[in-house]
This record gives structure tokens, sequence and C-alpha cells, in this order.
């Protein structure tokens, strides 16, 4: 739980480089109407945060699960809205499935499901004997997930559970989705996720990951240095990310395409006769 707090206090670090930008604009330049309004823009991110974890509803009586990684709390209140309004709505999900391929009766696990949307997708594609299960670290996201599923008549099961000890049997899965997920976790507990996705997954069966990649436009570098100063994310914008799932015992993996230059889909496969 120490390494889970430290992973957190993590995710202040873009919060409170917005909060020393801030301050730097109004000592600079002084306050004015472009410099209240461009100071504004920079606290919406910090707001967020505050509001995501000191106001909204109680927490739930779950609690989160250990993992070494970052876990989005904070998030849970507005993550539905923040998403589709960053290009990360429904047409992305469905770009995630669609290297999928996911086949009718097929069972689903979704790591790092947040509040559960492209689990929710992932059941519709499996259709009538498929299954589909999200699993998150974060209670309050598992929680969102839960209500929404049964606000929208989804058999969908979540459970609070991080990657790197999956409470599930071995080869009990024909697909593994990560979306936006790995740059939440430290080197070392990426490869510990990636082996237990391949231990779960059935001989032949895909893993699908979607998330941040080496910048395929140098430009991206100009925003994202902050983040080199985290090694979960450093991880993957050096562009790591295949070599630790290579290193999980998975074979065909193959770069399938970029969106915005920067976030990567990668498909990989438990091929038979693998190490379970």
């Amino acid at each position: 739980m120490r390494k889970e707090k430290v992973m957190n206090r993590w995710g202040w670090l873009c919060p409170w480089l917005a909060i020393l930008f801030a301050t730097g604009v109004l000592m600079l330049w002084g306050l004015s109407w472009w410099t209240a309004l461009l100071s504004a823009l920079l606290l919406v991110c910090p707001a967020l945060m505050l509001w995501g974890l000191y106001i909204t509803r109680p927490r739930p009586a779950e609690p989160s699960a250990p993992t070494n990684g970052m876990t989005m709390n904070w998030a849970a209140p507005f993550y539905d809205i923040y998403c589709p309004a960053v290009g990360l709505g429904r047409g992305f999900r469905a770009q995630t499935l669609n290297y999928a391929a996911i086949r009718a009766g097929e069972r689903i696990l979704d790591v790092g499901c947040g509040t559960g949307v492209l689990t929710r997708m992932a059941r519709e594609a499996a259709g009538q004997g498929g299954a589909a299960v999200g699993i998150d670290p974060a209670e309050r996201m598992i929680e969102v997930a839960r209500e929404t599923a049964l606000h929208e008549g989804y058999d969908t099961k979540f459970e609070v559970a991080a990657m790197e000890a999956l409470p599930f049997a071995d080869a009990s899965f024909d697909v593994v989705l990560s979306s936006l997920m790995l740059h939440h976790l430290p080197p070392a507990t990426k490869r510990q996720g990636l082996v237990e996705a391949y231990r779960v997954l059935k001989p032949d069966g895909r893993l699908v990951i979607a998330d941040f990649a080496r910048p395929a436009n140098p430009l991206w570098w100009l925003v994202l240095w902050p983040a080199l100063m985290m090694p979960s994310v450093a991880d993957n914008l050096h562009g790591r990310v295949p070599s630790h799932v290579r290193e999980a015992g998975f074979k065909q993996i193959k770069l399938r395409g970029q969106r915005a230059g920067l976030i990567t889909f990668w498909t990989a496969v438990k091929e038979k006769g693998g190490l379970t």
C-alpha cells in the first residue's frame, strides 16, 4: 500500500506544474483578464483532482486493491465526461475492439477498466453465450461501472483487482484488453501484469493494448517532457511496451496503428504450447 501511495503522488506532478505555471504567469505579467483566464485554465486539472478526492460522494465500503501502480479514484466522478472530451470516447473504444476481433461466445477480460465503457462494448461484441469482466484497483471506478451496467441492463461483471494479481484461473479468457492503463504501472509491475494476462489467456488467446508509446511527432515532447520524470510513463514513451509483452511470453506482437501520433495499438497472441 505504501508503494501505491507513492505512485499516486506521482499523479500530482502535472497538477503541481500547472499551479507553478499559473503562479509564474501572475507574477510575471500581473493580473489582467488574459492572465486570469490563462491561470484559470491551468488550474482546471488540480481543481478537478481536489473535487474528485474530497467533494464527491463518500468512499465505498470496498477498499482499493493493493497495487504498485497508480489508482484513479479521484477521476471517477467525471471520467465519462472527460474521456470523450479529449477524443477517447466510443470511437476510440470501437477502434480497440476492432483490433481484438471478438467472436461470438468469447470471454473477455478488460484490465484497468475504469468506469467500464470498453467492457460493456466488449460484452456486446461477444454476443449470446459470451461474457466480459472488468477489473480496476480503484474502488470508485468499479462502483460507477457497476451502477452504469445495472442501469443500462448489462450483465457484465466488475471486480476490484489489480492487473499484477488477477483473481482468475489459468486459461479462462479468450481476449485480454488493456486500454490506457499500462502507463499507470512502474516497469516491473507492467511485466508482472503482462505475465498475469498471459496466464489467464487460453491457448491462441489475444492480448490487445492501447497505450502511450514513443511519439511519432517530435512536437509531442514539448508537451510531454514533465512525464519523463514519472518512471511508469517514461517507460512507455521510451518505447519499451513491446519488449515487456515479449518477455511475458507472447508471440506475434504487432503494431496495429496509432492515434494522434501518440497512442499506439498492439496485438499479441498466446500461442498453443506456450508456458502457463
